[in-house]
């Protein structure tokens, strides 16, 4: 398999799919109101290996000369970049502050978060196969 398939399928899909998992999962550990849940953001923390990796790759493919979607053009790129990777980033440093700061449940918060990033990163997959 393609670098390219890697970054779009493998974990692109992996990364979408995960993120969708978060926001289910912090849903029902919010409403049964468990505290102890070392495996939750462990997950949390393999989606955001994931994001990393996947800038990491995607990083890789730009400096070989790949563009997102069938043009390839700037706009295209800057969607795909904004989408994929500022805007979950900058979801989860707001969440992760307002997780930390004790006025909002966790899981709460994380559940927001996860819905976020599951339809950004969705949205830099539709982009990045499709164009703007």
């Amino acid at each position: 398999m393609s670098l390219t398939g890697v970054h779009g399928y493998v974990v692109g899909v992996l990364l979408i799919g995960t993120w969708a998992t978060v926001c289910g999962w912090s849903l029902a550990l919010r409403f049964t109101r468990y505290e102890h849940t070392p495996t939750f953001w462990r997950v949390v923390s393999f989606g955001q290996i994931l994001l990393a990796l996947q800038l990491l790759v995607g990083l890789v493919l730009l400096v070989l000369g790949r563009r997102p979607g069938p043009q390839g053009g700037g706009a295209t790129l800057a969607f795909h970049l904004a989408y994929g990777v500022v805007f979950p980033l900058i979801a989860l440093v707001v969440g992760h502050r307002v997780a930390r700061d004790g006025r909002y449940n966790p899981h709460g918060v994380f559940a927001v978060v996860g819905l976020v990033c599951f339809g950004l990163t969705a949205r830099a997959f539709m982009v990045g196969l499709s164009g703007v």
